[in-house]
């Protein structure tokens, strides 16, 4: 909504190159932009504290609040460990895998929440990533 009424626009870019000085570079898109905020990676502390946090979104702490209360919770996605925390040893783990990147990180952490092991997510990750490098030539 907010678009469409050019009151906002929101680019949200992934991945290591230069994007700022590209977008410089066309001097028409980079004319119509505000002042940019870039949103750097979580600091490593900010990474575990995301990890260990029981619920993935803010939704899934409310509807299982919800659903606790006795209300109907229709079309909710509630995984089997929502609710429970992540220990230590595999938040930091998880973190010196991926270090604070957000989008890895909640992968890793959708993983765990489904009970998928650690060892099988990380390497479908290591894969994702390297059909990524082998695509950029």
């Amino acid at each position: 909504m907010w678009a469409d009424a050019n009151i906002v626009k929101l680019v949200f870019i992934i991945n290591d190159t230069e994007t700022e000085a590209h977008m410089s570079k066309n001097s028409d898109a980079w004319s119509r932009l505000a002042t940019p905020v870039i949103v750097d990676d979580l600091r490593q502390n900010e990474a575990i504290t995301f990890l260990k946090s029981p619920y993935l979104r803010e939704q899934d702490q409310l509807a299982a609040g919800a659903g606790a209360a006795g209300d109907d919770v229709v079309g909710r996605s509630v995984s089997p460990r929502t609710g429970k925390s992540m220990d230590d040893q595999l938040a930091g783990q998880i973190v010196d895998l991926v270090g604070g990147r957000i989008l890895q990180l909640i992968a890793m952490k959708r993983d765990w929440l489904y009970g998928v092991p650690f060892d099988d997510s990380a390497e479908e990750l290591k894969y994702r990533e390297q059909e990524k490098l082998l695509q950029v030539r």
